[in-house]
């Protein structure tokens, strides 16, 4: 029996796509999904203090962390990173935290900038939108729809 399905599968989940410029946020609960906001990275005290911001006020049982892995699922010196992001995530939020492999999310991020009608200029800062695709990859990936 996987009781981390059945423990999410109604959890309020935060989809983050960490970058060394801007943080993407994204919503989850019940397998929907919704883009949130996206947060200067600059300043790592400042995103964490907005991050738990949204965690609390959205009551967020469970972080969902974008890792890029190479095509093969091995770790580059970014994912290095993050896992390190991570763990300070966990500690800061007090919430559980784990990784989904975000390779394409970038790529899937920007087409659906395109089909959405964002323009060029805000494009460019499309990081809640890849947020919201990891959570999609997530939820998938546990069979939730």
């Amino acid at each position: 029996m996987n009781s981390k399905k059945i423990k999410y599968d109604s959890a309020t989940i935060l989809g983050v796509d960490y970058g060394r410029a801007n943080i993407g946020l994204a919503l989850g609960r019940n397998g929907l999904v919704t883009p949130l906001e996206v947060i200067s990275a600059k300043n790592t005290n400042n995103a964490l203090i907005r991050i738990n911001r949204v965690v609390i006020e959205n009551k967020v049982e469970l972080i969902i962390l974008g890792l890029p892995l190479t095509m093969e699922g091995k770790d580059t010196a970014e994912s290095i990173e993050i896992r390190r992001f991570a763990k300070i995530l966990k500690t800061n939020t007090k919430r559980p935290v784990e990784t989904q492999n975000e390779y394409g999310s970038s790529a899937r991020a920007f087409e659906e900038a395109l089909d959405l009608g964002i323009s060029e200029k805000h494009r460019k800062t499309n990081d809640h939108l890849a947020a919201a695709y990891i959570l999609r990859m997530y939820y998938d990936d546990k069979g939730i729809e």
